[in-house]
């Protein structure tokens, strides 16, 4: 990437290979530049008001082109400035701090980590800045900015930094946020955005891995370091078309950064392959409040020191990685000092308080398990603070465990806050002796180990086969550890977590992990213990963590006191402020406002001429659930299934789940066995192709399996152009480890311009559960996630199947009656889940076509009674097919069951629908588009004409200025009132001069339209008349 300046009018230019990126501010400031004359037309935004001119100055013009369009001659190349790096490494964002606005790029960059071939992590050795609305330092172009540090800590960093922030000699007010980046603990991806897991990013682009922004969720949000830098710029990215975002992407003009560790070494497994072992930790910079140090939680759940950790282990068949959490006690406390002589220097001196009532902690407690489980599913908590009730670690250790306590026992009384996750919770207090005397070896001490490895199998982790690209588990949970400061003890847990894991795994792989892979896997963790508690406690607020045991009084007494009266005392140090200016937590800090007129225009023109390339047509889709019990039999009757009659024969989708097709051992750590689900694809898929009508190739787009449940997507051959952004998705519900046959798995792409979701889902079993198999479409619905934070519901059309178990609220002998009867719509009116969905409670919204099949639950095996065993269960739908859409855009044919496949004690189910896709024209599309620019040219001028000539700027944000709301309502003035009246009614008789003698007449009557020749006041001496 190359940067190119525009010196009058100002503008900057980022260039990559095929693209650039234009920014300009419509009122910049040229203190130094030699056109005095064009000077005093700018001179006059010096003298607004305060408000106005933060408003101002954090507007910016930003215009997305082909670098073909543009003449690069007329402009001052930067990147070709003596004593520069030749190319930038990445944008950062645009960094806002009195009222100047700034460029941040990384120029230089060291790699560190490859947690997959193709996919780097390169650490932050080198930042330059650049004012974009002044050409006050300009002067400085011609010179070297910044030296890329060659070692030493950020402590080197900023022991001599406390006036730089004062010192004009650099770009402004930003050289400690410039060394902070500078600094080593800040790292970045081209091919991969470092706030995502490996989980969440899939292995879609294995082979030419592309930068896409994942960060968008609230969760992922909090390890982007830059977010207040590019929040704006994602927005603008977010406006963008989807191709026009892909190559926005591939440019580096967004790059998203974390801070924390990472690194990667090789390895050997025991059977002597080779792998790649990745450990990659990001801090979190969320928090309202200190990011470090003895703090909890704020208001919106986030705590201090809160961390992820990753690992991966990648070799050329396999990828298995894991994710851990840790953080400080997810409640309202601080750590307050007692000052007196005898105990100034005195651990005894230290007290936990809690600032706020324990029903608000309460929420904040509950936020944060909410934050974890929408990330990753069910938690358990490993509980490393002191058992020791007489120490103030051992009081909060109570005070959680009582949050615990409540949270358990009322997680279901709110409809609004019940939890639809499972929370477990483990004390493993670690005492600082047998953490040193264990140490960051190959072999996990026995008192730990033991009962980590039968909790890690709750949750299984990430498993992927590389040579046949299947999922063969994925991580369901998450382990949730805290001690105190959330450090060394938490991370010793995390690798003790961790190798159990890889030890687990390669132990259903047959695998021998081996000494040298141990061993490494302990040394990396020993590395991110160390580097992150450097990193941590050079930014510890208000601790006297930060003075040594032998400082003098009089350093210690002024920590106290700040820490005792916490906000009001206040003298941040260099380090800290730098984090705030970065964050965008100062006081006077406010946020870029971008616009792009060019292209809102054009998309704006799109949106209203939207009918002229956009068309509907009808897709043809076979959707089938069938729980298959452990068997596949009857290959030769797949064809009634399949193709039943009433049905063309000829679908564009096939979408099938099945449940329980294999039988599952609890203690596995991931399912290796794939046999008997890639024998189900083959007998669908030959069946598909054999039978249908045109002779058409069926291509399986994705498949996906959690434990039993198996979800298989086939798509016509003729039909793939279409289709794009296929993601996958999986959820448990209820305890089980990977082998839990309940739950769900899912699958969302666009279809042309339509998005679709698949879900294929099994909920809990027993005619009595009703209000469980609720919680599991909770659950479902809530723990079911794909990129952009896009939930089921978010998308155009939905096809939700599955074996939902719902029963019929009967006796045996009537329901027998009533299917001898074939008198299915009284049966339908005991349905559990007819009267759910009637009730609004589970799958509302969703319509399901008529049942006119008997009950599909429960037959003797082989046959077509039903139960005869000792239980003789009730005949149920348990089987079923629902549908959700946005302008009823799926209409639903057939509906029905198949008899004729009997090995499974369940028939299948099957129904044929049409969904109406919208199809975009995109040769009209593009067409068009190009008339709409042409015309846009033709009005303002060429783009480089518009940057080299043009001087007022300020047209193009007018329209966005007219979109500001209104000052906010106070006593007098109301915003829904204009030009100024007043907000207080005024009743004329009151105004007058004998206002205080009037009252309200009582014999006025009440009612409003009822006619009356008597006053509405009178005098009060009438009243007595």
């Amino acid at each position: 990437m190359k940067l190119y300046l525009n010196e009058y009018p100002r503008a900057f230019i980022l260039v990559s290979d095929q693209y650039a990126l234009i920014v300009r501010h419509p009122y910049p400031l040229y203190k130094y530049h030699h056109h005095h004359h064009h000077h005093h037309l700018h001179h006059h935004h010096e003298q607004v008001t305060s408000d106005s001119s933060k408003s101002k100055s954090s507007k910016v013009i930003v215009e997305f082109v082909r670098k073909d369009s543009l003449n690069l001659s007329k402009y001052v190349d930067l990147t070709a400035a003596k004593g520069r790096a030749q190319n930038l490494s990445g944008f950062l964002g645009l960094l806002n701090v009195k009222d100047k606005l700034y460029l941040v790029f990384v120029s230089s960059a060291v790699t560190v980590a490859t947690p997959r071939i193709d996919e780097d992590v390169q650490k932050i050795t080198g930042v330059e800045v650049f004012c974009l609305n002044s050409d006050e330092f300009d002067w400085q172009f011609s010179k070297q900015i910044h030296t890329p540090v060659s070692s030493g800590t950020e402590d080197d960093y900023f022991e001599s930094q406390s006036t730089d922030d004062k010192s004009s000699s650099t770009a402004g007010s930003v050289p400690s946020v410039r060394k902070l980046l500078s600094s080593g603990s800040f790292f970045f991806s081209h091919q991969f955005d470092v706030t995502s897991t490996i989980q969440e990013r899939g292995f879609r682009d294995m082979q030419s891995p592309k930068f896409s922004l994942m960060g968008d969720s609230p969760y992922q949000r909090q390890f982007m370091w830059n977010s207040f830098l590019v929040s704006e710029l994602i927005e603008f990215r977010g406006r963008l078309t989807p191709y026009e975002q892909t190559c926005f992407d591939s440019c580096g003009f967004l790059i998203t950064i974390t801070r924390g560790y990472a690194k990667t070494v090789n390895s050997t497994l025991g059977n002597g392959e080779e792998v790649l072992l990745t450990l990659i930790s990001k801090q979190a910079c969320a928090k309202n409040g200190p990011l470090f140090g003895d703090w909890g939680s704020d208001d919106n759940g986030h705590v201090s020191n809160f961390a992820e950790s990753e690992l991966v282990l990648f070799g050329s068949k396999f990828c298995l990685t894991y994710i851990m959490v840790r953080g400080n006690v997810p409640i309202l406390w601080s750590l307050e000092t007692h000052i007196s002589k005898r105990t100034l220097a005195a651990k005894k001196n230290k007290k936990v308080v809690f600032p706020r009532s324990f029903e608000a902690s309460q929420v904040a407690f509950t936020k944060h398990l909410d934050l974890l489980s929408n990330q990753y599913g069910d938690i358990h908590i490993l509980n490393a603070l002191s058992q020791d009730t007489k120490t103030y670690k051992g009081k909060l250790n109570i005070t959680f465990k009582e949050h615990i306590k409540y949270f358990l026992e009322h997680r279901g009384n709110d409809e609004q806050t019940a939890a639809n996750y499972k929370l477990g919770y483990t004390d493993m207090p670690v005492a600082t002796s047998s953490m040193k005397k264990a140490d960051y070896t190959a072999v996990n001490p026995h008192e730990f180990s033991q009962p980590i490895a039968k909790l890690v199998l709750n949750f299984g982790a990430l498993f992927y086969d590389i040579d046949s690209r299947t999922y063969v588990g994925k991580q369901l949970g998450v382990f949730r550890v805290n001690s105190f400061d959330s450090l060394s003890k938490a991370s010793f847990l995390c690798k003790i977590i961790s190798q159990e894991v890889i030890q687990l795994a390669m132990r259903d792989l047959g695998i021998d992990a081996g000494h040298d892979l141990l061993s490494k896997h302990a040394r990396l963790w020993a590395e991110t213990d160390e580097y992150l508690r450097n990193i941590t406690v050079n930014f510890v607020s208000y601790t006297d963590k930060l003075h040594s045991s032998s400082a003098a009084s009089k350093g210690i007494v002024p920590s106290q006191l700040k820490k005792r009266y916490m906000h009001t005392v206040s003298d941040h140090k260099p380090g800290e402020m730098a984090i705030l200016k970065l964050l965008g937590a100062l006081q006077d800090q406010v946020s870029v406002s971008l616009h792009n007129p060019l292209h809102d225009y054009v998309t704006k023109e799109l949106e209203r001429r939207e009918k002229e390339f956009t068309s509907q047509r009808d897709i043809s889709v076979f959707a089938s659930t069938f729980n298959v019990n452990a068997s596949c039999e009857d290959q030769d009757k797949f064809k009634s299934w399949l193709f039943p009659p009433g049905s063309s024969g000829d679908y564009d989708l096939v979408f099938i789940g099945l449940q329980e097709i294999v039988e599952l051992t609890a203690s596995q750590m991931v399912d290796t066995d794939t046999l008997r689900r890639q024998m189900w694809e083959m007998h669908l898929r030959v069946c598909l192709e054999t039978n249908n009508t045109t002779q058409s190739r069926y291509i399986l787009l994705w498949s996906g399996q959690l434990g039993g449940i198996a979800l298989f997507l086939f798509v016509k051959q003729s039909e793939l152009k279409e289709i794009h952004d296929v993601e996958g998705s999986f959820k448990k519900t209820g305890f089980g480890g990977v082998s839990a046959n309940k739950g769900a798995v899912a699958v969302r792409f666009n279809y042309s311009n339509t998005g679709l979701c698949l879900v294929a889902s099994h909920f809990a079993a027993g005619h009595g559960n009703t209000m469980e198999r609720h919680q599991n479409f909770k659950t479902i619905g809530k723990g079911i996630k794909f990129s952009k934070n896009r939930r089921i519901k978010d998308h155009d059309a939905v096809i939700w199947l599955g074996d939902f178990n719902y029963r019929i609220n009967l006796p045996l002998e009537q329901v027998h009656a009533l299917v001898e009867k074939k008198d299915f719509p009284r049966l339908f009116e005991y349905d559990q889940l007819n009267q759910q969905m009637a009730s609004g409670e589970s799958f509302p919204y969703f319509d399901e076509m008529e049942l006119r099949f008997k009950p599909t639950y429960k037959f003797d095996n082989g046959t077509s009674t039903y139960d005869t065993s000792e239980k003789q269960r009730i005949p149920a739908w348990t089987d079923r097919i629902l549908c959700l859409s946005r302008k009823k855009i799926i209409k639903q044919h057939l509906y029905d069951c198949s008899d004729e496949i009997k090995f499974s004690d369940h028939r299948p189910v099957y129904a044929v629908l049409s969904v109406s896709i919208s199809v975009v024209n995109e040769t009209v599309k593009k067409n068009l588009t190009h008339e709409l620019y042409e015309n846009y040219r033709k009005n303002y001028g060429d783009i480089n004409d518009m940057i080299v000539t043009n001087t007022n700027l300020s047209f193009l944000i007018s329209e966005a200025d007219d979109n500001v709301l209104p000052p906010p309502s106070s006593d007098t003035t109301k915003w829904w009132l204009s030009n100024g009246r007043s907000a207080k009614i005024t009743i004329p008789e009151l105004s007058g001069p004998n206002a205080d003698q009037l009252v309200f007449n009582p014999k006025y009557p009440h009612n409003p339209f009822q006619e009356t020749e008597e006053p509405e006041f009178i005098l009060r001496s009438q009243l007595a008349q």
